[in-house]
């Protein structure tokens, strides 16, 4: 029964909060897994199969990749897609507290995330959600409309052809 209870928990938190991003994710989920009964062995073993790839880090229902490699905005996207995710949407105060600690690991100032400014609205390009938001600053968005986090000073907007490290994220996988 708690074998149940864990898969199904996994299986939830997919299909509501990532299904609308990376779909081809989640649909396998349900055709696959049948549910297990067994002990907590068994538990933790199927609790494997959703871990961060290596090199990623697990926070809340989500992996996320810090890459040093200095990239424009589009370039880092196209770099997290071939990874099977995208530009890092941030959902809150903990998350981003959680990527200042990466960035600061990694001996980054700042780093791209996946915000950016279309006909005055910012958005995420994962199509979260932006109901969180930590500007410092902002300056013109007509010439500087992609976003970046700082680890001391919130997020800052620049031109997307400036080159800085990045941040992806992914969900699980399985």
């Amino acid at each position: 029964m708690n074998t149940l209870v864990l898969l199904s928990v996994n299986i939830t938190l997919c299909l509501n909060e990532h299904a609308y991003t990376h779909s081809y994710h989640c649909p396998f989920l349900l055709a696959e897994f049948e549910p297990v009964v067994g002990d907590a062995a068994e538990v933790a073993d199927i609790a494997t199969f959703f871990q961060c790839p290596t090199g990623w880090f697990k926070h809340g229902s989500r992996c996320f990749l810090l890459v040093k490699s200095r990239m424009s905005w589009l370039n880092a996207e196209n770099h997290c897609v071939s990874q099977q995710g995208s530009l890092a949407s941030v959902q809150s105060p903990a998350e981003y507290q959680f990527l200042q600690s990466l960035a600061d690991l990694g001996g980054q100032t700042s780093a791209w995330i996946g915000a950016f400014n279309f006909q005055s609205t910012w958005m995420w390009i994962d199509r979260a959600g932006f109901y969180y938001s930590n500007w410092q600053s902002l300056s013109s968005v007509s010439s500087n409309p992609c976003a970046y986090l700082q680890t001391q000073a919130g997020w800052a907007n620049t031109n997307c052809a400036t080159t800085l490290a990045f941040f992806c994220v992914r969900i699980p996988q399985c």
